[in-house]
């Protein structure tokens, strides 16, 4: 009987402490209006440090272009989990970056004044090269109803393809030009 009580405690205990990360979709209009900051840019440093509430990495970008909202030649950005020391501590949902990676980012401001990507990794758009060409490209943001008859996001969608890092820059002015979508999500 004590065995039952005791395995019945520690299963209380696991349950206790298990805590979930829950991101609400944010459509493409969505996330460009509400950024504060739109650069693109190169990770010069990526460094995590510890708060009262956990660890996060701050990560700087040496910003080569500014799509939306004023910024200096770099920009330090605030995520959830990272590093310090030999201890690593994972946010799930979080994106990560690397020395020399070339992105460019969707940002808006926390309570603490920091700058942080829109919904996390909704706001990082991580620049490759596109397969023949070797041209600058971003995979194409989920943009409905070009993405879906019925206004849903469709995962592996065809129409979801690379697009040039240029097409990507005058698909954010395009949004911010057009006039406010009231009550449309």
């Amino acid at each position: 009987m004590s065995r039952i009580i005791t395995t019945a405690g520690v299963l209380l205990a696991a349950v206790s402490v298990a805590h979930a990360t829950v991101v609400a979709p944010v459509s493409f209009h969505e996330a460009v209006n509400e950024a504060a900051l739109i650069v693109r840019g190169r990770v010069t440093d990526v460094r995590g440090f510890e708060l009262p509430t956990g660890v996060e990495t701050a990560v700087t970008l040496a910003v080569d272009r500014v799509l939306k909202g004023p910024a200096g030649d770099f920009v330090t950005v605030r995520v959830p989990g990272g590093t310090v020391g030999r201890y690593r501590t994972i946010f799930v949902g979080a994106p990560t970056f690397t020395l020399n990676e070339q992105v460019i980012l969707l940002l808006r401001r926390g309570t603490d004044n920091a700058l942080r990507p829109i919904g996390l990794w909704q706001g990082v758009y991580p620049i490759q090269a596109m397969p023949g060409t070797g041209q600058p490209a971003v995979a194409a943001p989920a943009v409905a109803p070009q993405t879906a008859s019925n206004g849903q996001i469709v995962r592996g969608d065809a129409r979801r393809r690379l697009m040039s890092v240029t097409e990507f820059e005058s698909l954010v002015r395009l949004v911010l030009a057009a006039p406010a979508r009231g009550g449309q999500k």
